[in-house]
């Protein structure tokens, strides 16, 4: 997973293929890429630490934070999806 975690480093866009806590299968596209995200949505400094082996990341498709269990994960992907 440290080569997700570095994609989203990088700024990119990934797709991301994660089983919910529900069991359910969600794909999701997202990133963490502070350019890409819209200012209203930007992080605010709760002080909350993260949690371990989750990963937040930016739904763009839905406009919002989701989080990733990143054992959860089935596959993933860089993407070269486009922001409207």
């Amino acid at each position: 997973m440290s080569d997700f975690r570095s994609s989203l480093k990088k700024g990119m866009i990934v797709k991301v293929v994660f089983t919910k806590t529900d069991g359910s299968s969600r794909t999701l596209i997202g990133t963490t890429n502070l350019d890409r995200i819209p200012k209203v949505d930007h992080p605010r400094n709760t002080g909350r630490a993260e949690s371990v082996g989750v990963q937040r990341i930016y739904d763009l498709e839905i406009g919002e934070w989701r989080s990733v269990r990143l054992t959860s994960i089935q596959k993933w992907e860089e993407s070269d999806y486009e922001v409207a």
